[in-house]
């Protein structure tokens, strides 16, 4: 039994608490902000204040790998969420594989119940300023602890940050004497503007599947189905793109999605709830604490966003926590070993679980802002065999069992072209079509601007 700190109540923070706990842990997580507010599922969304979460209100997919996750570690979670109104929709994988339509918050304050009434797990509301370390005899500085700002020193046989994509990292590593995290960054230049939306009594969502993509020359329209008949419709533009903001005025945006035909049966009967809410200053980023081989610290590890973070267009970062948080939680029963070795073994095994997916979404966001900015459409091989795939599963029940299971990240792409089958059908298809394009809706530019600044 080890004594763990989480700094962070995230999803990877409470996902790693429970899991840790699980396994016999005694864990102390840390977080600045309260607890979710009583009142059931829409007063945790208009009420709970989540500073350290920026796009806590924000449309969110809860795919199959981070449901697999749950339903493995704490399948009483899921209960409670469907209890309150969430939807578990079974995937078209060939397995009992299930994705959840539920808001983030409603999501989140689930998970912090569940972590929070845990006789292993002390939720302190603080804030951590810092690490502790002591001697280094492995060559780096090895931690020991926290300072919080109101509770002092905290000593943990580990430090686990969870505390998302602003982590203070360097500066902690730093102030103790380490080199910074090794860092890959890039700026996916996109903004997004979200607008929640209530069903009308007795209708249903259009499609079960989150997100639903729409694909317009300029702009990509998201809808993200929730629970209790909640849903977000949002939309990313470039970050220079000189009319964006008009989209955050109500009826603009409205008249904006009404333009996308697709989209109207999302509208039909729905009502606004609040404003649209933006979010920018997106980046892809991988922080490492192995350099050449080398740890940089010990003792300390990163969770969550505070390692990988991924733009959130497919909807992967919450499935992404948790899958790490598992593996993280894994590793903690080998604490006893040279924490050298614990250090690197554990970057190993988070470069399997996140380093493939970030690697993705790198190359499909690079793609992506190209076209968004005016630039040519994307030829590369990855992106043809992903159209491909987007039109063979309307068709071929093989690829679409396929397809689902990538898009749920159950089998990653290079998995997916050693089915033979799927490869010989993608292949063939390409060449019978060597021109193949996405289909694009909605407006053209031109009438874009009209209705955003008429």
């Amino acid at each position: 039994m080890a004594d763990i700190v989480v700094l962070g109540a995230g999803v990877a923070g409470l996902g790693l608490a429970a899991f840790a706990a699980r396994r016999g842990h005694r864990v102390t997580l840390v977080e600045r902000d309260g607890p979710p507010p009583e009142g059931g599922a829409h007063t945790e969304v208009a009420d709970w204040e989540r500073r350290g979460v920026p796009h806590a209100r924000q449309g969110h997919a809860l795919l199959g790998l981070g449901i697999g996750v749950l339903r493995a570690e704490c399948p009483d979670v899921l209960a409670e969420l469907t209890g309150r109104g969430a939807v578990a929709v079974p995937l078209d994988t060939g397995g009992d594989d299930l994705g959840l339509l539920s808001r983030r918050l409603v999501f989140e304050a689930a998970l912090r119940r569940r972590a929070a009434a845990d006789p292993a797990v002390t939720l302190l509301r603080d804030r951590a300023t810092g690490l502790l370390s002591g001697p280094a005899p492995y060559g780096v500085p090895q931690v020991s602890g926290v300072r919080l700002a109101e509770s002092g020193d905290l000593a943990a046989d580990v430090v686990l940050d969870a505390t998302g994509r602003r982590s203070p990292v360097a500066a902690w590593l730093t102030e103790i004497g380490a080199a910074p995290p090794r860092e890959t960054v890039q700026s996916c230049g996109f903004s997004y503007i979200a607008q929640e939306f209530a069903l009308a009594p007795g209708c249903r969502f259009p499609s079960l599947r989150a997100p639903v993509v729409h694909e317009l020359d300029f702009a990509t329209v998201l809808a993200f189905p929730g629970d209790n008949g909640r849903f977000h419709l949002s939309t990313t533009v470039s970050s220079h793109d000189p009319v964006r903001t008009r989209l955050l005025q109500l009826p603009v945006y409205l008249r904006f999605l009404e333009s996308v035909a697709p989209v109207r049966d999302w509208l039909d009967g729905a009502t606004p709830v609040g404003g649209p809410l933006p979010m920018a200053g997106l980046e892809n980023r991988r922080r490492s604490l192995v350099a050449d081989g080398t740890p940089l610290v010990t003792g300390y590890a990163l969770v969550g966003d505070a390692c990988v973070q991924t733009n959130p267009t497919f909807g992967r970062g919450v499935s992404l926590a948790l899958a790490h948080a598992r593996t993280v939680a894994d590793r903690l029963g080998r604490l006893d070993q040279d924490p050298a070795q614990w250090a690197l073994e554990t970057h190993e095994a988070t470069e399997e679980c996140l380093g493939l997916w970030f690697e993705q979404q790198v190359a499909t966001d690079a793609a992506r802002l190209a076209e968004l900015a005016g630039g040519a459409h994307d030829d590369s091989l990855t992106a043809r065999v992903l159209t491909a795939l987007a039109v063979l599963r309307e068709d071929d029940a093989h690829v679409r069992v396929a397809a689902e299971r990538v898009y749920h990240m159950l089998l990653t792409p290079a998995e997916l072209m050693r089915d033979r089958k799927v490869a010989r059908r993608v292949l063939a298809f390409l060449r019978e079509h060597p021109d193949l394009r996405r289909d694009h809706v909605g407006p053209t530019r031109q009438d874009f601007e009209r209705l955003v600044t008429g």
